[in-house]
């Protein structure tokens, strides 16, 4: 049996609605025949219009109410699969309310908006799937305050550890505590961290090693301190590119919002 996930939820039922409805609206624009050219303000142009302006509503108000919803999986699940499929639909809906005439007004401003929106939700659609899981793995299912606890747990031991440790070692491991996940939001976007002060101390405590064997315990230390290192910077890496979505794709949702209330107003107002 297969297992229900965001494409294939319920058999496909989301799916089902959105070509339904996408099928309805194009067969109805196909076979309408308006006085003048096809455009908003037409029957059928108000009819979709409608349509699309709860779609709209609809799939915001899915953002607003998601946390609530992410407690239950399977129910989450379903509502992702709906958000999915009926934000494609509104693309067709919106582009037949349209008629195909763009200009430069608040009309036109809702529709590329509206298109923007959904082509913003489709490029995190490919974060959705797999950076969540990936970021999870990436700790092994631990929590990122677990992993820096960790790593300021192995720091009191390296402090010991040194004691008796030249002052060279010493100034290694000072430098190794220093060292941050990211130095800047540079880093972090590609992921690289040049000149890893930890990293060096690693480097430098193997090459040690084989001159004095009392060192075995502060290279586990720093390679383990490495580890956990490289943990919390895959998981802020991908943490960084879920949030640049959310600040393009949550903004450009409420500007489709007021520019569709004042697309709606002035319709009602020059009707």
């Amino acid at each position: 049996m297969i297992q229900d996930n965001l494409f294939n939820y319920k058999r496909f039922v989301f799916l089902k609605w959105a070509l339904l409805l996408a099928l309805i609206s194009s067969f109805a624009y196909l076979f309408d025949q308006p006085r003048i050219n096809a455009n908003g303000g037409t029957w059928l142009g108000y009819t979709l219009g409608t349509i699309g302006a709860l779609l709209i509503l609809w799939l915001m108000w899915f953002g607003v109410r998601k946390r609530q919803y992410a407690n239950e999986a399977g129910n989450l699940r379903g509502w992702v699969s709906a958000h999915i499929y009926l934000g494609l639909a509104l693309s067709i809906v919106a582009t037949l309310h349209t008629g195909f005439q763009i200009g430069w007004n608040v009309h036109s401003l809702a529709y590329v908006l509206t298109m923007a929106t959904i082509g913003t939700g489709v490029w995190g659609l490919s974060f959705y799937l797999r950076y969540p899981a990936e970021m999870s793995n990436a700790l092994n299912r631990q929590s990122p305050e677990q992993i820096v606890e960790q790593i300021q747990a192995l720091d009191r031991e390296a402090q010991k550890q040194i004691k008796n440790a030249s002052g060279l070692i010493g100034q290694v491991i000072a430098a190794s505590h220093k060292q941050n996940i990211y130095p800047n939001r540079k880093s972090q976007r590609k992921g690289v961290v040049k000149d890893c002060a930890t990293e060096k101390a690693v480097n430098n405590l193997q090459q040690e090693m084989t001159r004095v064997d009392s060192l075995s315990d502060i290279y586990r230390n720093q390679v383990q301190r490495l580890r956990a290192l490289k943990q919390l910077r895959r998981y802020y890496h991908l943490r960084y590119w879920l949030e640049l979505w959310l600040s393009i794709h949550v903004p450009l949702s409420f500007g489709l919002l007021a520019a569709l209330i004042a697309h709606v107003l002035s319709v009602f107002i020059y009707w």
